[in-house]
């Protein structure tokens, strides 16, 4: 599979400047040969699940990366309430963070789902899961349940997730339209997968030649079974694809 970590995204998501943000970070980090599978980040953000190009790179030191992934100057780029109102989340649902790397998107969707509800933060990295898992106990996150998947599914029940979101991190999967059909198959009916990546002209995130066109990914999310469409936001950097279950 993100591909997640997701270390996904990817997915996407080195450092120089202690104040750099995700995106110029998984820019270096593929300059060095570095996978960028953040993360959402939810990446330029997170640790995103799925090696591409048959590579993939542990990631040892979350603390390292989430100095960036989850730095506050992060928001202004990334626009999270504005990701959050795309989704549409209601209280009590079951939603999934697909590449969850250092969590940059938990805390904006435990308060979304509320104490009735469940994020699952995804990702392949054992470090990064591991993060997740001690952030969510120290900001008090009951509803958080972070959980290392492997690279070509969730490991989730079919029909038990409300919505998925993943960032940054499409661009990394090996067979996004495998993949697709199992994000179909884990969406309950009137389920959700919102999809976030660069934009080709981005100022930053990953090298123009892994960057994919919004068509592109809606191609693929369609021939997994799902229907998509580009949906308008204020973010500037990224482009958002919603996906859900064809009409009965």
């Amino acid at each position: 599979m993100r591909n997640l970590v997701i270390a996904f995204a990817l997915g996407a998501s080195a450092c120089s400047a202690p104040q750099s943000t995700e995106p110029e970070l998984e820019t270096k980090r593929h300059e060095q040969g570095m996978d960028h599978t953040e993360k959402h980040g939810h990446e330029g953000h997170k640790a995103h699940h799925g090696a591409h190009d048959g590579h993939h790179h542990a990631f040892d030191d979350p603390a390292k990366y989430a100095e960036s992934w989850n730095s506050p100057e992060r928001d202004a780029w990334q626009r999270p309430d504005e990701v959050i109102r795309v989704m549409a989340i209601e209280p009590g649902a079951r939603v999934a963070d697909l590449g969850t790397g250092t969590g940059y998107f938990v805390p904006h969707l435990s308060k979304s789902v509320g104490p009735s509800g469940k994020v699952l933060a995804l990702d392949v990295e054992e470090s990064m899961v591991k993060w997740v898992v001690d952030a969510a106990a120290e900001q008090g996150l009951g509803n958080v349940e972070a959980q290392k998947i492997p690279y070509d599914s969730t490991a989730q029940e079919p029909g038990s997730l409300d919505r998925i979101l993943t960032v940054n991190t499409w661009h990394h999967f090996s067979d996004r339209v495998a993949y697709s059909a199992h994000l179909k198959s884990v969406l309950k009916p009137d389920g959700m997968l919102v999809v976030v990546d660069f934009t080709k002209d981005a100022p930053s995130g990953p090298p123009p030649e892994m960057r994919l066109a919004p068509e592109v990914v809606i191609s693929e999310l369609e021939a997994g079974g799902l229907v998509a469409e580009v949906v308008p936001t204020e973010l500037e950097r990224q482009y958002v694809i919603v996906a859900k279950h064809p009409a009965p």
